[in-house]
């Protein structure tokens, strides 16, 4: 009995190591329609051309959603209900099945030290973070997405619980209520442990992209001529810091990107998941640009700051570029100047095999461009990501700083990822 508790208590740690980041797709999805996971994702979680119809569908396939469902829904109402509204609730329906999914994420970190007074050497994060994960439908015309989460922040344990509604009128038209963020680079769709420059840089009273922000946004897309490539706009108004705000002021966004080429953002014909056989090739030219502004409380005096930014994605077979820029000036009540930022980052991503891509990173950040000192920070981040089966990935990078020649702050990370 001993040896089975153990036994049991070692692969219960295992698949909490193996466990992933958000995504947006889930694997309840992939059972809802009894799909692979690379029907969507070109290595999850980030998506390839089908995927990111399926997200502008309102997480419902691109022309015709009921005959791909596998899973039957649990129906709220006759159809004919429709008919004698408003005198009747109208119809919907709702998963047959919770839609729900469990995901973590575990790392190995090894850091390089030249000091010899250097203390650890590598740690275990086994979990770093386990997310309970909710998304699906209910009718036509509303969907959802919400997560608990549990991570392991420098020994200290951290709850969040995002969420959001949305109703869906049709691809070109949603409105979100909930978490809502203009982020050019989402996190959750990034491949490497580390998290974008660009998402990641604070303002002077700790405000970030990356954070989603609790209000209510207007998003839609479209394709493009002959039902290729396409547009993707966002207009929302939230608090600013998370769900609480520390203001009276509400922050307000912007973004828009275009894409000529490759696979329509709202899909095509039924049931269209690419013009290629390989998943991952959607070839295509991606320009984006954002604007947010917004009004940052912290300890010091009220910060107000305005954010000025593009991106470009390009695809062509096996090779992806993709790059974002974030200009930031911000000024803080009550003292003199203000700060001005630069933070760009680009980089490429190449297809070895469907299982195995390569990619390497470069970062720059200057936090004030109008002082030399802090000197402006670059690093170089390569990387393997190796997907042993469409829901079973493994990768390794190393962060490179190249402003630091004694290599005190290199980091090898190795992460393994499981979903289900």
């Amino acid at each position: 009995m001993r040896r089975v508790i153990l036994l049991t208590l070692g692969a219960l740690m295992f698949l909490s190591m193996v466990l992933p980041d958000r995504a947006d797709a889930i694997p309840a999805f992939a059972r809802k329609y009894k799909t692979s996971c690379s029907t969507c994702h070109y290595a999850y979680p980030m998506l390839n051309g089908f995927g990111k119809a399926f997200l502008n569908n309102g997480y419902r396939y691109p022309g015709g959603d009921q005959q791909f469902i596998k899973e039957e829904p649990v129906s709220l109402g006759s159809e004919s209900y429709k008919k004698v509204w408003p005198n009747a609730i109208w119809p919907a329906d709702m998963p047959g099945v919770p839609p729900v999914s469990l995901h973590a994420v575990g790392r190995i970190n090894v850091y390089t030290d030249a000091t010899p007074a250097a203390t650890a050497k590598s740690s275990f994060e086994f979990p770093h973070e386990i997310e309970l994960l909710i998304a699906g439908t209910v009718g036509e015309n509303v969907s959802f997405f919400g997560e608990v989460e549990v991570e392991n922040e420098n020994n200290e344990t951290e709850v969040a619980f995002p969420f959001f509604m949305q109703w869906d009128f049709n691809p070109r038209w949603h409105i979100r209520l909930g978490m809502v963020s203009p982020d050019p680079t989402p996190n959750h769709m990034r491949l490497t442990r580390n998290h974008y420059n660009v998402a990641s840089f604070r303002s002077q009273n700790r405000w970030r992209l990356r954070d989603e922000q609790t209000g209510i946004e207007l998003w839609g897309a479209g394709n493009g001529a002959a039902g290729k490539g396409g547009y993707r706009f966002q207009l929302g108004v939230v608090n600013g810091q998370g769900i609480n705000d520390f203001n009276n002021e509400k922050d307000i966004y912007a973004r828009f990107s275009y894409k000529i080429g490759g696979l329509g953002e709202i899909g095509g014909t039924e049931g269209q998941e690419s013009e290629k056989p390989e998943f991952y090739v959607d070839n295509n030219l991606r320009l984006g640009g954002y604007f947010y502004k917004g009004t940052a409380s912290g300890a010091s005096p009220d910060e107000d700051f305005t954010v000025f930014g593009g991106d470009v994605d390009f695809w062509w077979n096996r090779f992806i570029l993709n790059g974002a820029v974030l200009s930031m000036n911000s000024e803080l009540a009550g003292v003199a100047g203000e700060r001005k930022s630069l933070v760009w980052y680009a980089q490429g991503n190449y297809v070895l095999y469907p299982w195995l891509i390569a990619l390497a990173r470069y970062e720059f950040t200057d936090a004030n461009t109008d002082v030399d000192t802090p000197e402006a920070v670059k690093s170089l981040i390569p990387g393997v990501v190796v997907m042993l089966r469409a829901n079973v990935k493994a990768s390794v990078e190393y962060l490179m700083p190249l402003d630091d020649p004694n290599k005190k702050n290199d980091q090898l990370v190795f992460q393994f990822n499981f979903g289900f």
